[in-house]
């Protein structure tokens, strides 16, 4: 493996295949402009470019992908990408909205050893959902493609981001998602970034207050009702110690280990680099992945800044070993500081709800 002891291990690369999606999601923030007439994919990744991408990241410690976008079905190769994961032996996971996932992509996921699929539905109730994601009977094809899922074999992720259109059904959600098969939930907190700024700034976001009482409520409520596992995206701060223990609210995001590829064939600190020239670091077919991974300035940064640089309340958490400031790239498209404070511990901080007993 071509890694010093003082560069991480490159495990996943993040493949964003599509710069475009078939849903104009109300609440997105890699996609600045809400279109609604119909999927525009934009650029695509190319399979060249993929397949050079991974025989540089093997040496480095390559050991899955994440297929994501923009929609990665849309790809119209999605399959025969698929197939170059199976190829190399790479575990895989894909987010998808499921609008396009038939049975038979479902199985190709399946024998191409994609691990876990995690589908966005934003509400039990079909006109909220279709309003959210802009699109006339999305929610029948995404409850369709999660239903293909399911007879393949997985036991899909369904995944939530909560506003004010519909946090208060949560528990009819819960109800739909066991009825169809999910082994999960998970709850995004909305980012206040691109379109979901515009959200944010018209009242259609929820408050620290109130996301820290759902959070309540899954603990005391929720809980009782469906065997579900459910996952708020909170902040480490924010989570039960116990279950951070347990490995049920470990999750982080592993940006030391991880580098993303845009539609164009770029590679980049993650998919904001679509929107953030600076944080793309060179194109896949021309550039040495060994030299990117070793030594671009925005990784060395991150590098060395994580976690004793974080700035703000973020310098003060004693979670901050293992939280890395929750999304580096949310607090850089906010502040253009990769180490800023996380926009939602800033907030609570200001409010007082920043729990007392996990700062130093």
């Amino acid at each position: 493996m071509d890694v010093t002891p003082s560069v991480p291990v490159l495990s996943t690369l993040y493949l964003y295949l599509t710069e475009g999606c078939n849903c104009a999601c109300s609440h997105c923030w890699f996609v600045a402009e809400r279109e609604s007439q119909g999927p525009k994919p934009g650029a695509m990744l190319k399979i060249d470019a993929l397949r050079r991408a991974i025989e540089q990241a093997l040496p480095l410690g390559l050991t899955s992908l994440k297929w994501t976008g923009g929609e990665p079905t849309l790809h119209p190769q999605f399959p025969e990408l698929l197939q170059i994961q199976k190829e190399f032996g790479l575990s895989g996971a894909v987010e998808t909205n499921g609008m396009l996932v038939t049975r038979a992509l479902a199985e190709q996921m399946k024998s191409s050893d994609v691990f876990q699929v995690s589908v966005s539905l934003d509400s039990a109730d079909e006109a909220v959902h279709d309003a959210i994601r802009g699109v006339r009977g999305g929610f029948k094809r995404t409850v369709k493609g999660i239903e293909a899922l399911v007879s393949a074999g997985f036991q899909p992720e369904l995944i939530l981001t909560l506003q004010r259109a519909n946090y208060h059904k949560l528990p009819k959600f819960f109800a739909l998602a066991e009825q169809l098969g999910a082994g999960s939930v998970k709850l995004n907190v909305l980012q206040p970034v691109l379109r979901g700024e515009k959200l944010t700034s018209a009242g259609e976001g929820l408050s620290v207050r109130e996301i820290l009482g759902i959070s309540k409520s899954i603990e005391n409520e929720f809980t009782q009702s469906t065997s579900l596992p459910i996952q708020l995206d909170l902040p480490m701060a924010f989570r039960s110690l116990a279950k951070i223990l347990s490995g049920s609210q470990a999750g982080v995001c592993k940006i030391l280990n991880i580098l993303g590829i845009l539609p164009r064939g770029e590679y980049a600190l993650c998919g904001v680099g679509q929107h953030v020239a600076e944080l793309a670091m060179g194109d896949v077919m021309t550039t040495s992945l060994q030299e990117v991974w070793s030594s671009h300035p925005v990784l060395q940064q991150v590098r060395e800044g994580l976690p004793e640089r974080l700035e703000g309340i973020c310098s003060q958490c004693l979670m901050k070993s293992a939280c890395f400031g929750s999304c580096v790239a949310a607090n850089y498209q906010l502040s253009g500081n990769l180490l800023a404070p996380y926009w939602f511990c800033d907030q609570a901080d200001a409010e007082n709800l920043f729990p007392g007993s996990r700062r130093t």
